[in-house]
Order: structure tokens, then sequence, then C-alpha cells
């Protein structure tokens, strides 16, 4: 279930950037990580912690429980 979870996150992630058509090394630029960072959360590798995520959701311009929104993501 939690793995599940992740890979849901993961895609949520990916979907708005692409929505918002940011590439990822724009998102990077926007809360300030590596590129590769962006890939590995992109492909489930790497769990952000909450400050990231609260970056994420400012740069992508959405409320941060739209990434936890995991049920159009079955």
């Amino acid at each position: 279930m939690i793995e599940n979870d992740c890979r849901k996150f993961a895609k949520n992630v990916t979907k708005y950037r692409e929505l918002k058509g940011y590439n990822k090394s724009r998102l990077c630029e926007l809360v300030d990580c590596d590129l590769s960072y962006i890939g590995k959360i992109e492909r489930g590798e790497k769990f952000p912690n909450l400050k990231m995520i609260l970056k994420l959701a400012e740069a992508l311009e959405i409320p941060a429980k739209d990434l936890f929104d995991f049920d159009d993501n079955n």
C-alpha cells in the first residue's frame, strides 16, 4: 500500500509538471534542486521531505494536497 501510494505521488509530480508546461530543468530552477533529484522523485526512487513538497506545490501553483490525490491515478 505505501509503495503504491509513493508511485502515485511520483506520477502526480510528473502530471502537474507537464500540465504546467515545465520540463524537469525548469522545475529544478524553481525549487532550487538538482535535475537528478527531480528525476528520482518522478521515478519514485527518492521521497521529498515536507519542505520540498511545499516548494514543489508552490512552483506548480497547486495546493500541496493535490500531490497526494491518488484517486485519479489507479
